[in-house]
């Protein structure tokens, strides 16, 4: 028994530091196909995310929507992907501040981030031809919570005269998977699926083509999938409120940082994701078909309470009527001027304490008011800008276009809404999201101008570092595959024009696996931000260095005329990269093997075509003893000279 009790305290002891050393995080993933399919699908980005967040182990739950509701309710989700109109009822039921990131989909390497719905027919189906034709029909859908298998399609039928609660004949299948089968067996004369089922489909050799039609298909630039609606945001990836700040920041720069060619991306189908949409067309569209969370209506409506009891309502109010006539003619006036006092003082509260800055001006742009917010924005006292006209305020970076078009469409539609660059009192440029409203009388001459300002610099710093997070590598600052492929393009481009050529450098650290085996990853890590540093150092302006990954670097060398310019480049590389790199204390050596080609304006190459040359070059560097160059000329590699 003493043994027992020594084992069972040694257990309690040690409990927490097992718990702390690794927790979970589960990943709630919509189930809108078969459960193993979306488990095949999203299993490598869920182990990816694991893989970004040492101290996590990120589990994947392939849910039901009401099972996700469920797992919300008891905590037992942290990160959940769904379609963007269950995302709001989520939202509005567990106080969520908004999507983390939209997801990119991908198809045959075209980046989509919006999603519609897709109305398929039996092949040779000539009686069903366009929406109206869908009235009485037998229709399969996946669900009616589904957005791109239900939801769009009942948007577009309001849109065309039907409804489609009364106007067809819907059967829920729960997939759809199942309502591609449904349409293919006669089942149903109609199915409704979201854009890219029927291509996953045909790929994956499920069906033939030439089976099914599309009914009211679109034409849409861009886009690679069928479709048969207007397009929404696709799927948002949500944070619940119990994940910490700092986790969800790793979470979100794990997302950004998430490249097309990244296998997790690959087996999911997508280009990795994007910083997050806007997804109010979804709400409009939930609530113009009464969906949670804008399904509430008044149980019992004044129209209910007349048609009910308009006999007893019509003999009270004659009763009524002669009480309250003599009482409104003795205290109409006192009412009236309170209501009026009460209304003033109300206004002054709001313009007084509103977090916004107010102006209000004459129709000319002079300066009639501001409240204390204003000033706070500005910098301006009240007394220093009442009288002076509101062009005071502009910074000047804004051409006459832009305010010619401000004006038309306020004179037009006596509003206008946009961002503005906007100048403090002490000379600092700022952003700003500004309103204004024009205040007209009964004939409709405008009256006075009312404005609505916020300073907006924060916002626009937060949308800056999710933008560079997405295109720089996290470890060295450098430019990642994304914004290498891009770099690289604009640098052939040049070359087409100007004439010249450039070079690509493929750089692999020789040893640096050992480093990391006998120091650690965190000397690894260090070496490589000094190793990044001194590369970077030894190239011009013009030039780009990016990380692809690992000890892997490229290097695009821009503006060659001759075959001395890169060899210089490249020797100074290869001395800087075998220089010792001091790591507390420790001096840490390595050096690097370079595998180079070249582009001029004559050659038929791709950006991806090169990066493959320079790859197959450096694996020659590392077969020659490493620590050199070798150039891809014809098909080969050159040693250690530059092509004639």
């Amino acid at each position: 028994m003493k043994r027992w009790r020594g084992l069972l305290l040694a257990f309690l002891i040690g409990w927490p530091a097992m718990a702390a050393a690794e927790s979970t995080l589960t990943l709630g993933v919509f189930a809108y196909r078969p459960p193993a399919v979306m488990e095949a699908r999203y299993r490598p980005l869920a182990d990816y995310l694991g893989r970004q967040l040492p101290d996590h182990r990120v589990e994947l739950e392939v849910l039901s929507l009401d099972e996700i509701e469920e797992a919300i309710a008891h905590r037992r989700l942290d990160l959940l992907m769904t379609n963007p109109s269950h995302y709001l009822q989520v939202r509005s039921r567990n106080s969520l501040t908004g999507a983390l990131a939209t997801l990119i989909n991908t198809q045959h390497g075209e980046a989509v981030s919006s999603l519609g719905g897709v109305v398929i027919k039996a092949a040779g189906d000539a009686a069903i031809a366009e929406l109206a034709d869908l009235e009485g029909r037998r229709v399969a859908i996946p669900g009616r919570r589904f957005l791109g298998g239900y939801q769009t399609h009942a948007f577009e039928l309001r849109q065309a005269g039907l409804d489609p609660v009364r106007d067809i004949d819907a059967r829920v299948v729960g997939s759809h998977d199942a309502v591609v089968e449904a349409v293919l067996r006669g089942e149903a004369e109609v199915g409704f699926v979201r854009t890219g089922i029927l291509e996953r489909l045909r790929e994956a050799g499920r069906l033939e083509p030439g089976r099914l039609e599309v009914v009211n298909a679109q034409r849409l630039a861009g886009f690679p999938f069928a479709v048969s609606t207007r397009l929404y945001p696709e799927w948002p990836f949500v944070v619940m409120p119990q994940v910490a700040p700092e986790t969800v920041r790793r979470v979100a720069v794990a997302l950004f940082t998430l490249g097309a060619d990244h296998p997790a991306a690959q087996a999911a189908r997508i280009a990795g994701f994007a910083p997050p949409q806007d997804y109010l067309p979804v709400e409009r569209l939930a609530r113009t078909l009464r969906l949670p969370p804008f399904d509430n209506i008044p149980d019992f409506t004044w129209r209910d309470i007349w048609e009910r009891y308009y006999g007893f309502l019509l003999g009270l109010g004659a009763a009524a009527a002669l009480v309250a006539t003599l009482l409104v003619m003795l205290a109409r006036r006192n009412r009236l001027l309170g209501q009026q006092r009460e209304r003033l003082s109300l206004l002054a509260g709001v313009f007084t304490h509103s977090h916004e800055g107010v102006m209000i001006t004459s129709p000319s742009g002079d300066i009639l008011e501001v409240n204390g917010a204003f000033s706070q924005i500005t910098g301006y006292d009240r007394d220093e800008v009442i009288g002076r006209n509101a062009r005071l305020l502009s910074a000047g970076w804004h051409d006459a276009g832009f305010y010619a078009e401000l004006w038309q469409r306020l004179k037009a539609y006596g509003h206008w809404d946009g961002e503005v660059w906007n100048r403090r009192r002490n000379g600092e440029a700022y952003p700003q999201r500004l309103t204004i409203s024009a205040i007209v009388d009964e004939a409709g001459r405008v009256q006075r101008y009312v404005g609505l300002m916020s300073d907006i610099t924060r916002l626009k710093e937060h949308q800056r570092q999710l933008a560079h997070a997405a295109q720089h590598d996290a470890l060295t600052g450098l430019p990642n595959r994304l914004l290498l492929a891009d770099r690289l393009r604009q640098a052939m481009a040049g070359v087409d024009r100007r004439g010249g050529r450039l070079a690509v450098v493929f750089i692999d650290l020789d040893g640096f696996k050992a480093i990391n085996d006998t120091h650690g990853h965190d000397a690894g890590d260090r070496l490589l931000v000094a190793l990044a540093e001194r590369m970077r150092e030894q190239l011009r302006a013009s030039d780009t260095l990016a990380r692809l990954g690992g000890d892997e670097f490229v290097a695009v060398l821009t503006g060659l005329e001759g075959p001395g310019d890169a060899r210089r480049v490249l020797d100074r590389l290869l001395a800087v990269t075998s220089a010792r790199v001091d790591v507390d204390g420790v001096s840490l050596r390595v050096s690097a093997s370079l595998g180079v080609t070249y582009y001029a304006a004559t050659d038929a190459l791709d950006a991806d075509l090169l990066l493959r040359r320079a790859d197959q070059a450096m694996y020659r560097a590392k077969e020659a003893g490493k620590h050199c160059y070798r150039i891809f000329e014809g098909g080969a590699e050159m040693e250690g000279a530059e092509p004639a």
